[in-house]
């Protein structure tokens, strides 16, 4: 990708950020959460409420792709946020991570997940093709929040199309970020090790 650091802070400003609540610097939501600590635990609360559900329901899709991503962060967050499922409107980052600009989304999103369904179909989807497909799809970053947790649902349902079975607890928030970060830098060998170390 494209190093548009140099734009970080025309672009991602947290004063330019619709969806934070000026006032209090916390994200806008609907029990008007105004504690960060508070709303991160609310929302856990939601997601692990929602979590079966919406491993239920990508385990019944023919495909997998942005529509059925939506849907799922729909059912996970729907109570926290007005926006569930909807894709983000404003530019956002992570340390040195751009991720995808919101009018690349889209057009992004369709071009990996098509890849993915076609190499299924054919079974043709190796086990590193799959874990080098989630850090490429990580930087997509569709939703201002709950991007991590939902891709995770996302992709186990992947490689349990592969017969193979993700356990994320294996691994740390820290150590998958690092990945992540490597995977963006077109490293990927951390990335294949990373998910070697959590299936089984």
């Amino acid at each position: 990708m494209q190093d548009q650091s140099k734009d970080h802070d025309k672009y991602f400003s947290s004063k330019q950020d619709t969806y934070i609540d000026q006032a209090t610097g916390v994200l806008k939501n609907i029990p008007n959460l105004q504690n960060p600590k508070e709303l991160e635990k609310f929302e856990e609360v939601i997601f692990q409420a929602h979590f079966v559900e919406a491993t239920d329901y990508i385990s019944t899709t023919e495909a997998i792709g942005l529509t059925e991503w939506q849907h799922i962060h729909k059912t996970c967050f729907e109570d926290v946020y007005t926006w569930a499922g909807k894709l983000r409107t404003i530019r956002i980052a992570k340390g040195r991570t751009i991720f995808a600009y919101p009018e690349a989304i889209e057009s992004e999103a369709n071009r990996l997940f098509d890849e993915i369904n076609i190499k299924l179909r054919e079974k043709s989807l190796s086990f590193e093709d799959a874990a080098k497909y989630f850090a490429d799809i990580n930087v997509l970053h569709p939703f201002r929040e709950g991007n991590g947790r939902t891709q995770r649902i996302l992709f186990s349902e992947i490689f349990k199309r592969l017969d193979v079975t993700i356990d994320y607890t294996l691994t740390s928030q820290e150590e998958m970020i690092a990945a992540m970060v490597d995977g963006y830098k077109g490293n990927y060998e951390s990335v294949a090790k990373l998910f070697k170390n959590i299936t089984h």
